[in-house]
Order: C-alpha cells, then sequence, then structure tokens
C-alpha cells in the first residue's frame, strides 16, 4: 500500500549496477489502485501494623493456592505418549494452564503416563525426570522452569551492576504456537490491552516484550484470529523464555435461526461507524517499524527504527500524519558481484498507508458501483471477539490489477478489525507496469505476489491501527541469460503505545519525510540500541544475518 520500488540499472565495465539519482517510481496502494490519481499513472495509490497484616495474608494465601494446586490428587489411565500429550491430559484432568520453554521441557519425548490419585505435583516430577526442575503457581497457571542448585558447586559468573533500563522494566519472550499441530503462530498479539502495551511475534511466531516495572500485578493477554486468548499473569513470565500454545476457537452458530448475512450491509455500517469505533482527536504512538530486501535468501538489506507518530483523526488522509525518528539501525551485505538491487522508496508513507480507516481502499468504497463481488464466508473469533468474514475480489470484465482478500468485522460494534489481501494474482503483470517505471531494457521484472496484513486493537473505547504489513516477491532476469534472482521485500509497523496527553504537532524540523528512501539515511555508532523500547523480534535467519555483521550495526538517535 504505497510501497514505492524503484529499480534502475547501468552497465559499467561489464557489470549493471545501481543509480541512485533520477529515478522514476510509481505507487501501489489500495487507496488508489484502481483511481488512476497517483503520480504518473494514478493507479496504485495515495497503552504498619495493618499493612504489615494484610501483606501477611496476601502471601499466605498465595502460598496456599499454590500448595493446594500441585497438592490437587488426579487419575489419569496408564498409557505412553509424547511429554507434550501427557501435560495436555494433565492440564484438562487438573483445570490448569502449564507454561514452560521447550529448551526445558522436551516436548515431543515419550514417557510413561501413571496417574492414580496421586498429586499433581508427583504426577509431574515422574513425566519431567528431572531434580533440577521446579514449579511455580500463580491462579491456575503453572510455570515449569529448570533451577541450578546451589549443590553443583557450579561457579556462575557474577553480574554486572544492574542497568537502568532492567530496573525500569520486565522482559518478556518466548513463541507462540498452536496447541493443534504445533505450528508457529505469526503476527499473534501479545501486551496489555487496557494500556495498549505490546508487540506481535514474528514469522517464526517468537516475540519479546519490555513491560514497565509498574505493570508486574497485571496480566499479559496472547492472541490471534481464531483461537481463544489467554491471560498470563505477568510474575510468572518475568526473565523467562516460555513457548504458549493457544487454542483453536469454534464458534457454535444457533442451528434453529438461519438468515442470511448481505456483506454490502456489514461494510457499509463498517464505513458509517468509524465516526464511533474510530479517533476523532490527534494521538502519539510509539510504533515499531522495519523493512528488508532479500535476494536469493539473502538479506542485502534490512533497517529497523522506532518512530513517535503524531496520528491524526481518521477522518484526515495519511498526509496529516508526523513522524518523528527516535532510534534506528540498519545492516547491508551487498555483494560486489550482485548486478541487480532493489530498494524500497517511501517504505514510511507506504506503512501510514495501510491504515484502511483513514485511507479507505476502493474495496471499502461502496458510495458508487463497485467492481467487487462480497460474500459472507464465516464468523471468526479475532482477538476475543465476533467477528464477520467478508470475502472480496474483483468482478469479471474488470482487467485493472485489483484485490482479493478478506475483511474483518466486529459483529456488534461494527468496528473494522483488520484485513488480510493481494492483488489479484491474475493480473499482476500489469500491476509491474506501475512498479517499474524506469530500468534497463535488458532487464525483465516479474511480479509473484503482492500481499497485505493490517490489523486494529480497541484503547480506551476507540480502535487504532496495531499491525500493518506488506510483502513483495518478485523475480528478476537479464535478457539472454537463463539464471534469475529472486527478490523478497517486505515493510511492517507496529504500534506499541499510544498517548493521549498534550498531543501536539511536531516542530517542522523534527519530522522526517514519511517518503525518503529509510535504508539511505546516515547512522551512527552507539553500543547501545533499543532501551526501553519495545519492537519485533528478527525471524531467524535476519537474526543470523544480524549476528554476522553485529559490528556494522549502526543508529541514529534524534
Amino acid at each position: 500500500m504505497g510501497l514505492l520500488y524503484y529499480l534502475k540499472i547501468k552497465k559499467t565495465r561489464g557489470r549493471i549496477n545501481l543509480q541512485d539519482s533520477g529515478v522514476s517510481y510509481s505507487c501501489i496502494s489500495p487507496k488508489c489502485l484502481h483511481t488512476r490519481k497517483c503520480l504518473h499513472t494514478r493507479r496504485v495509490s495515495d497503552t504498619f501494623t495493618l499493612f504489615s497484616s494484610l501483606l501477611f495474608l496476601l502471601f499466605v494465601n498465595a502460598a496456599f493456592a499454590q500448595e493446594s494446586l500441585l497438592d490437587k490428587a488426579i487419575t489419569i489411565p496408564k498409557q505412553h505418549t509424547t511429554l507434550y500429550n501427557a501435560l495436555n491430559l494433565i492440564s484438562d484432568k487438573a483445570g490448569c494452564l502449564f507454561i514452560y520453554d521447550s529448551q526445558v521441557v522436551e516436548s515431543d519425548k515419550r514417557v510413561k503416563l501413571v496417574a492414580e490419585n496421586q498429586s499433581l505435583k508427583s504426577v509431574l516430577d515422574n513425566i519431567l525426570g528431572d531434580p533440577v526442575i521446579e514449579y511455580k503457581v500463580i491462579g491456575q497457571h503453572i510455570l515449569i522452569y529448570r533451577v541450578i542448585k546451589e549443590k553443583l558447586n557450579v561457579r556462575l559468573p557474577q553480574p554486572t551492576a544492574v542497568t537502568h533500563d532492567t530496573i525500569k522494566n520486565i522482559i518478556v519472550k518466548g513463541h507462540i504456537f498452536d496447541s493443534e499441530n504445533k505450528s508457529a503462530i505469526p503476527f499473534a498479539s501479545i501486551g496489555i490491552v487496557e494500556e495498549n502495551i505490546g508487540t506481535i511475534t514474528n514469522m517464526d511466531g517468537y516475540f519479546t516484550l519490555k513491560i514497565p516495572a509498574s505493570y508486574a500485578g497485571s496480566s499479559l493477554v496472547v492472541s490471534h484470529i481464531g483461537f481463544m486468548s489467554q491471560n498470563i499473569p505477568i510474575k510468572l513470565l518475568n526473565e523467562q523464555k516460555v513457548d504458549l500454545f493457544l487454542e483453536r476457537r469454534v464458534i457454535s452458530l444457533q442451528e434453529v435461526i438461519i438468515r442470511y448475512i448481505d456483506p454490502h450491509t456489514i461494510i457499509t455500517k463498517a464505513m458509517q461507524k468509524r465516526a464511533v469505533n474510530n479517533n476523532h482527536e490527534p494521538v502519539y504512538t510509539t510504533s515499531f517499524y522495519r523493512e528488508g530486501v532479500e535476494k536469493n535468501k539473502r538479506y542485502i538489506s534490512y533497517s529497523e527504527a522506532v518512530f513517535k507518530i503524531y496520528k491524526s483523526p481518521y477522518s484526515h488522509d495519511e498526509h496529516s500524519d508526523q513522524v518523528k525518528l527516535l532510534k534506528s539501525r540498519k545492516i547491508e551485505d551487498s555483494n560486489p558481484k550482485d548486478t541487480v538491487f532493489l530498494k524500497l522508496k517511501a517504505g514510511i508513507l507506504s506503512a501510514l498507508q495501510l491504515d484502511i480507516v483513514k485511507c479507505v481502499p476502493d474495496f471499502l468504497d461502496l458510495s458508487s458501483s463497485t467492481s467487487y463481488i462480497f460474500t459472507y464466508s464465516d464468523m471468526v473469533s479475532y482477538n476475543s471477539k465476533d467477528a464477520y468474514v467478508i470475502t472480496f475480489i474483483q468482478k469479471r470484465g474488470i482487467t485493472d490489477p485489483l484485490y482479493a482478500g478478506t475483511l474483518y468485522v466486529d459483529k456488534d460494534s461494527y468496528a473494522i478489525l483488520g484485513a488480510d489481501f493481494e492483488i489479484n494474482p491474475a493480473f499482476l503483470d500489469k500491476a509491474a507496469e506501475d512498479l517499474v517505471l524506469k530500468k534497463s531494457r535488458r532487464l525483465n521484472v516479474t511480479l509473484e505476489k503482492i500481499s497485505y496484513s493490517v490489523s486494529y486493537a480497541p484503547f480506551k473505547g476507540k480502535y487504532f491501527l496495531s499491525h500493518a504489513r506488506c510483502d513483495i516477491k518478485l523475480r528478476t532476469r537479464l535478457r539472454h541469460h537463463l539464471s534469475s534472482d529472486n527478490f523478497n521485500t517486505f515493510l511492517e509497523l507496529a504500534t506499541c503505545n499510544i498517548d493521549t496527553v498534550n498531543v501536539l504537532k511536531f516542530q517542522k524540523e523534527e519530522v522526517i519525510k514519511p517518503n525518503m528512501v529509510f535504508s539511505d539515511a546516515q547512522y551512527t555508532n552507539d553500543d547501545s540500541f533499543w532501551g526501553e523500547f519495545n519492537s519485533i523480534a528478527p525471524e531467524e535467519k535476519v537474526d543470523n544475518a544480524i549476528s554476522k555483521i553485529i559490528g556494522e550495526i549502526e543508529k541514529i538517535e534524534r
């Protein structure tokens, strides 16, 4: 959405290199793909005694709760199964939820499960078979973790002085999996909903989250489309790496009542309800941004940043938003033998344009004759809310590169909760004409996929953009060459915090241009980096790329 790429090729001494000047480009924003109003082609757009007694009672109650749950007697028929299945059976029987790290609990290990009116702790000790494993209980949650016993006489390195950041924050990290097949769940939300403090999982289902210590008594909410949300006490997770398994949620529809649900009516109501569901006043958001270019499975460019964004009301367009850079870093790993480079232009602006409530794409604009066929297909759980699922695809006979995808609308409030969509694969060749306007005549560019994902989260009764991502896959080949280069590029924006106090526009000198080539920005070295800011953890392959050239990671701070 508003993704602007450019390719310009120049042959030099037998090689072809990218030149950064005099580049033509165009835009592929859902806002104006079919309006032809963007740039040259305009097709594709524009959160003391009494006290001592109370404290003692709280301590006793917590200890009693922990002891009573672990002492609870359970009975399960004798069987041989995996440790993962055994824990699930125990969880169902005891009415508890286990939290653990897969490096501590070997979930695929075969175990003998025997429980004949035995205590929960005894059963766990038997199947885990590790003397250094201990348990911590809060409510119905049981954390399984490993400790280093003093009797092992292992001399551990003494910790250095606690940093200011450690004092202020609690660090939580781990993976989110589907309990049914143990597959990773990307883009799952983790955070304190009422405070809008949070992050999302990466493509590997991994997350890391920094929480102010003042929220130690709160609970984290873990959620994703189609899954039951989990509320987990933060005290269980502090400094622990954990695996969390979400159960699929099936919404039971009444068998007797059968009624037709008109998708056009749902979309119309969703657009009308923006005045109720979305912000009328500007807010500040602290947002994490990243973009990357991968060539033949090797990252040649990767940039990360933390922005403070002046987010204007929903009724204003994206050009009313302002972006202030707080921190950023990048890596570059271009090879002299590379013949084709690809860079992302106006990625920041594109991320802002992915707010489809502000920058309304044509599949949400029903004011005139629509170019889409809409179908009500299902009802799912979307971050613990029942949501209508509306699918859309362009009508037959229309040959412009429009969109196909899925829209999620809250069943009760008609708030737009999110959307997953892509440029219609059947017309990607025409989208390429707008994507690359100036290139070498010897270079053939083939688009393979352009997809978008957008989600919204509630804060103080209004919905705000929570996460937005765009992925583009393309292939390039020089004429008369048999080999080709495969490019995967992406941009991603996640809202980590929202502030509604004293929201004013930034000074002109503080604002960065959102249509800049962000990876070309100047950087200066700094040993510390993110500090108290939250981010999306890099995928494993990106993390490996960063670790190989960690000395070259740079940052800017303003």
